[in-house]
């Protein structure tokens, strides 16, 4: 437990790292749903294992920096950190993973116009 400011940056920073982790695994998530048009079940499958998924970061982070203490500071690190990953880097990311996108799908329609491939799959 922290009682002083001294190590409260190093809590902050290591809660931050914690909060692009969360958003990356919210881009992850919502690039899956997106590539296998999720009904409602698969949603909620999805959005269930998002929640697991950010609590498990976000709990473990909290453990290894302050020893499982809840603190304010903390988790305004998460907030920070995930509001740093949506203005940043998820634009960037999500054009990227949009063009490797586009790209597989050309490429596996290439592929099913090849004529051995018709005569295999017939």
């Amino acid at each position: 437990m922290l009682y002083s400011t001294v190590d409260q940056w190093k809590v902050f920073l290591a809660m931050m790292v914690a909060g692009v982790l969360v958003g990356v695994l919210y881009g992850v998530m919502k690039l899956l749903r997106r590539a296998l048009s999720a009904g409602f079940f698969l949603t909620l499958a999805s959005d269930l294992a998002f929640g697991a998924g950010a609590a498990l970061i976000l709990g473990y982070m909290l453990t290894v920096s302050n020893y499982g203490d809840a603190r304010l500071f903390a988790f305004l690190g998460a907030g920070a950190g995930l509001t740093l990953y949506f203005a940043g880097a998820y634009p960037i990311a999500r054009a990227i993973c949009v063009r490797l996108s586009r790209g597989i799908r050309q490429l596996f329609r290439r592929i099913a116009n090849f004529r051995l491939i018709k005569v295999i799959f017939r």
